[in-house]
């Protein structure tokens, strides 16, 4: 019925009638969740009144985010313990109404509730999905249905990447051809080899837009990490100040081709002080105490190949100047935390050893996970094996040109962020997160056919505690939940059945280094157009 699946629910006897005599009581702070979510679709004022039959009731003593949804034939009870959990709550009735209840505009104004009593909370703190708008630039509105979807499969972190090597999109107005250079790229690639576009492709977003969708979201329980790429991934950062680069190996534009770049920025002290006038800007922006600084794919190769690198290195005491990524990583880690934020990278900012302070991302593996978690570090769970959901979501031909790799629903479903952890190490783990790189991915319906209902899958391993679920019973409640992904218009691949016409190529289905293994190399042939 629900998904993702509540802790605990009880039926009972009868049904609660919503209609036009509805109103509404409790705190303001738990009110307000309720009447924003749940009023538009079902076409319901909610007003407030003292003898209301639908209240909110704060429990302090409840843990974060838990809340209890009681039905009765005379009274609708939603026991919560903060904001967040007001929000959760209203969900669950949401997804106990009719499809149509979810999507504005429809012509009924009454409606019924089964009686029963759901108790639930989450099984993580940290339950995300990154979106990549760098490879292909989202608008604005397109974040906004997206963080409509996230909050009703109660995920309560956006994690929006922002700035590589094929665009910045942030602006910042201290350093303004950041986004006025960089945010631009000259065409695009169509496949991993080539042939490009020929059409330019950019875009940014202002700091009043990102501010509009951090509030936006934190309305729905959502909070948005920012990602700010250093000291890899920043081609497009090197093409709008060349000085920031590794002396001698200047950037003329920013990348189109995807894959991963030698070119770095030199760490040197003026690149360092220009990365914190950014950093500057960004907290402005996000409230969040998490900010990403990637971290991730940073070859050394041009670093180890610069006089003037070998020298840097030699100033700040480090063994070479392959060392300068994790001492600027390090700069940046106690910048953050004077002002009162935390460090998160991907799982490479480890590889010289644990990075006390930081959140590790572990994306190359579990194990990278484990390997943090047992060290002492706290670490979001991201691994390419069950939560890039840019890879292929099966083996059928008609599927379209996808990164590389296979990750199924039942895949992700099948995913444990805590295996192999002891106790002691299993309560490093904040949460877990899914991935939606978009070098294929160019506009929302893409996003969505790629998102759902595998993200549906994820929100279940992230919220549920994994004693009493199982894949085929999540299946049962998965075919009944579509109805509501498609009375809310978003383009879900389906699970079974023929898929529908997919417009454009796809290419060979790919493994590279980080995809699973398969017995045998899987040729997808192209489709008609």
């Amino acid at each position: 019925m629900i998904i993702p699946k509540p802790r605990s629910l009880t039926p009972a006897a009868g049904t609660h009638r919503l209609d036009a005599t509805t109103t509404v009581d409790g705190p303001a702070e738990l009110v307000a969740p309720l009447r924003r979510l749940l009023g538009p679709g079902t076409g319901l004022a909610l007003e407030r009144s003292e003898a209301a039959t639908l209240r909110v009731v704060h429990e302090p003593a409840l843990p974060a985010e838990h809340h209890v949804v009681e039905i009765t034939p005379e009274q609708v009870t939603l026991t919560c313990a903060d904001p967040a959990a007001a929000v959760w709550a209203t969900q669950t009735l949401r997804q106990l109404l009719p499809p149509e209840a979810l999507s504005a505009g429809a012509t009924r104004t009454e409606w019924e509730l089964p009686c029963l009593r759901v108790e639930d909370g989450p099984r993580f703190g940290w339950r995300g999905v990154m979106i990549d708008v760098v490879r292909h630039f989202m608008p604005l509105r397109d974040l906004y249905a997206l963080v409509e979807q996230l909050s009703l499969h109660k995920y309560n972190v956006l994690h929006l990447h922002l700035t590589d090597d094929q665009g910045w999109r942030f602006e910042c107005r201290s350093h303004p051809r950041l986004h006025t250079v960089g945010g631009t790229r000259p065409e695009s690639m169509v496949g991993p080899d080539g042939p490009t576009d020929g059409t330019p492709h950019g875009g940014w977003y202002t700091q009043d837009q990102l501010r509009s969708l951090v509030a936006f979201a934190a309305e729905r329980g959502i909070t948005v990490v920012p990602e700010i790429e250093f000291a890899g991934h920043v081609e497009a950062a090197l093409t709008a100040y060349p000085e920031l680069a590794v002396p001698g190996h200047a950037v003329d534009r920013v990348r189109s081709a995807p894959g991963i770049s030698d070119y770095v920025i030199s760490t040197d002290d003026a690149s360092l002080a220009f990365v914190l006038d950014v950093f500057t800007e960004v907290l402005e922006v996000f409230p969040s105490t998490f900010v990403h600084v990637g971290g991730d794919e940073a070859p050394r190769t041009q670093w180890l190949a610069s006089p003037e690198s070998a020298a840097l290195a030699e100033q700040r005491g480090l063994p070479d100047a392959g060392h300068l990524q994790r001492w600027f990583t390090e700069q940046l880690r106690d910048w953050l935390a004077e002002r009162g934020r935390r460090l998160v990278g991907w799982d490479e900012i480890c590889d010289e050893g644990p990075l006390p302070g930081a959140v590790a991302m572990a994306w190359r593996g579990p194990e990278k996970g484990v390997a943090a978690a047992r060290a002492g570090l706290d670490v979001v769970m991201a691994p390419v094996t069950a939560t890039y959901f840019d890879y292929y979501p099966s083996e059928l031909p008609e599927e379209r040109r996808c990164i590389f790799g296979l990750t199924t629903t039942e895949q992700a479903y099948a995913f444990d962020p805590l295996a192999d952890l002891d106790a002691d190490s299993a309560a490093r783990v904040l949460g877990t997160q899914c991935q939606l790189w978009t070098e294929y991915v160019p506009d929302l319906r893409r996003a969505e056919y790629l998102l759902w209902p595998r993200a549906c899958a994820h929100a279940e391993v992230a919220w549920s505690d994994p004693a009493g679920r199982s894949f085929e019973e999540f299946g049962q409640r998965l075919a009944a939940h579509v109805a509501r992904l498609d009375a809310l218009g978003i383009n879900h691949r389906p699970e079974a059945g023929p898929l529908p016409h997919q417009q454009g190529g796809t290419g060979i289905w790919q493994r590279g280094p980080s995809a699973p293994p398969a017995e045998e190399p899987l040729a997808l042939a192209e489709p008609g157009v």
